[in-house]
């Protein structure tokens, strides 16, 4: 996914923002009716923790679930990240996500869902 980077870099940080946030409720969607509802808000917690220490600004998604995330309000929340900056923060969180479900069901899920919300990202440029 890091190609999706250098496609993300003319959009504003809300932009960015809400398009990963519809690409974390794509994968919801899919998982919920095999793992449950909050088996993604756990993976994106989860995967939060793994790279807060390379991303500080996504410290948020270790407090709250991202469906609290209010895209409108990311500015006041991320200060001065640049929009390069939120979309590798949002990118490893990603892939962290996919490692974490990966683990939980193997190649079942998670390699065709990859595909899906990488789609889902691409069009959003």
């Amino acid at each position: 996914m890091s190609n999706l980077n250098d496609n993300f870099s003319s959009v504003s940080r809300e932009q960015i923002t809400e398009a990963y946030l519809q690409a974390f409720r794509l994968i919801d969607d899919r998982v919920a009716p095999l793992l449950g509802k909050a088996t993604t808000r756990a993976l994106v917690q989860g995967a939060a923790r793994r790279v807060v220490q390379n991303y500080s600004f996504l410290a948020c998604l270790v407090r709250m679930p991202y469906t609290d995330v209010i895209p409108s309000k990311i500015p006041e929340q991320i200060g001065g990240v640049t929009a390069a900056e939120l979309t590798a923060g949002l990118d490893a969180l990603l892939e962290e996500c996919f490692a974490g479900l990966r683990e939980l069901t193997g190649d079942l899920i998670a390699p065709p869902l990859l595909a899906e919300v990488t789609d889902q990202l691409r069009q959003k440029q």
